[in-house]
């Protein structure tokens, strides 16, 4: 499952900065739509290919662990969309 590997990979830098840290076996709605905003965020082309340092076959390989780790989200009833970033109500 990607998500949990996303998931761990958030964990680690949240340790890093001493952050608050996700268990992937205890998913709220609350943290679900977090993770919905931080997989569009890192799907973006800046953050995807590191301002262009990221290149073949290792960009390739975290856009389909991302795109993996968005399906999973969809799969549990979490949308990620770009709606999830600018709901309607706030345009």
């Amino acid at each position: 499952m990607s998500l949990r590997k996303y998931i761990a990979q958030r964990n680690q830098m949240a340790t890093l900065f001493g952050r608050p840290t996700i268990d992937p076996k205890n998913l709220t709605a609350e943290v679900k739509l977090e993770l919905a905003k931080q997989v569009l965020c890192d799907l973006s082309p800046e953050n995807l290919c590191c301002d262009g340092e990221l290149r073949g076959a290792k960009l390739r390989a975290k856009a389909a662990m991302l795109n993996a780790a968005k399906a999973d989200l969809e799969a549990l009833g979490q949308p990620v969309e770009w709606d999830v970033l600018y709901p309607r109500e706030t345009l």
